[in-house]
């Protein structure tokens, strides 16, 4: 009994002791936004990025650089929504101390935040690459506004939904979290609580696993958030094609793409791919945004930045909602509310 009972003290204390370890290595800080040239992070390329297939700020890095041309390294890194939260792992929080994604390294100095990212890029495309920041100070102003207005802000997700379109795409995308967290093991959600800088994320993402979407939207609450971001995105679409109508097309800007329409495709294309955008484009005269949104994906870079970077996570999930919207109309109006987009699984299919 007594080796019993040292033995178990024993492991409880090399627990104990590989936890402090382990969390004492895992510590998050805020990182200031551009590059950082006092840290030197081993690279095998001049260009390298860090970024999740899902996350919209990544795909915004994905698209700037297949846009001008730099030829980059990529390194997928996992959210708990495409299998685990490998952004809080001891590796990547020595590449990005705040456990965010993405982060671009040039020549083995990191450059944190997006939209830094973003305006960076610029500077180190070839002479020949095109001119996504305009030279006219009006135009770059008008530029920094759109990307201002599509921002998420990991400080405050979902503050500002008023103001910004960015703000309403967390409520919106709560029911892909919903779907894809199902194919995420409960024990890797569990890791959140111990690591995690915040028990917020992976309090949310264990309840959307073991309640699943009609349970999650039985919670009052949660529907009145999705719905009032759905009602705030509604009126920035609106902005928007007024916008595109105003300038005369084809870009946000008029006649040249900027970085404000990677911004805003990235949008869409997260708008699409959780049923929102057919079921805006039924309910809300918006057609010129339903035609930028399919120039912006005819651009050669969207390959490149979007397709080669599917996720099967997050594809499941995708065809998960579809099969909701067509096979279970009274969970479709619980997501969805009245613009519950009725041929959603037809227009994916075409």
């Amino acid at each position: 009994m007594t080796i019993l009972f040292y033995g178990l003290v024993a492991l409880a204390l090399a627990g104990m002791t590989w936890f402090a370890i382990e969390k004492s290595q895992r510590r998050t800080h805020p990182v200031v936004g551009g590059i950082d040239r006092s840290i030197m992070l081993p690279h095998t390329h001049p260009v390298e990025l860090y970024s999740n297939s899902f996350s919209h700020c990544s795909r915004k890095a994905r698209f700037v650089l297949a846009e001008l041309g730099i030829e980059t390294k990529h390194h997928p890194i996992d959210l708990i929504e495409t299998g685990w939260y490998q952004t809080i792992s001891r590796e990547y929080l020595k590449v990005n101390p705040a456990g965010l994604v993405p982060t671009l390294v040039h020549e083995g100095h990191p450059v944190f935040e997006s939209d830094d990212i973003l305006a960076y890029a610029q500077t180190i495309a070839g002479a020949d690459a095109p001119q996504l920041v305009p030279s006219d100070p009006n135009l770059q102003a008008e530029m920094n506004d759109w990307l201002s207005f599509c921002a998420i802000v990991s400080a405050d997700l979902l503050g500002g939904m008023k103001e910004r379109a960015g703000a309403c795409i967390p409520g919106l995308s709560f029911p892909m979290f919903m779907a894809a967290i199902q194919y995420v093991p409960l024990r890797r959600i569990l890791v959140g609580f111990l690591f995690h800088s915040t028990i917020k994320s992976p309090a949310l993402f264990s309840s959307f696993k073991l309640f699943g979407l009609r349970g999650m939207l039985k919670l009052k609450k949660l529907r009145q958030l999705i719905h009032a971001s759905r009602d705030h995105m509604q009126v920035h679409l609106e902005t928007l094609n007024r916008t595109l109508v105003n300038h005369g097309g084809p870009w946000i800007l008029g006649e040249a793409f900027s970085l404000a329409d990677i911004t805003i495709g990235c949008m869409l294309l997260r708008l699409e791919e959780t049923g929102w955008l057919h079921g805006f484009e039924q309910t809300t005269n918006i057609p010129e945004v339903t035609r930028y949104f399919q120039r912006f994906k005819a651009r050669p870079a969207w390959s490149e930045a979007i397709t080669a970077h599917a996720h099967p996570i997050i594809e499941q999930a995708k065809q998960d909602l579809i099969d909701v919207a067509r096979t279970d109309p009274a969970l479709g109006e619980l997501i969805y509310g009245p613009i519950a987009p009725l041929g959603l699984a037809e227009r994916q299919a075409a």
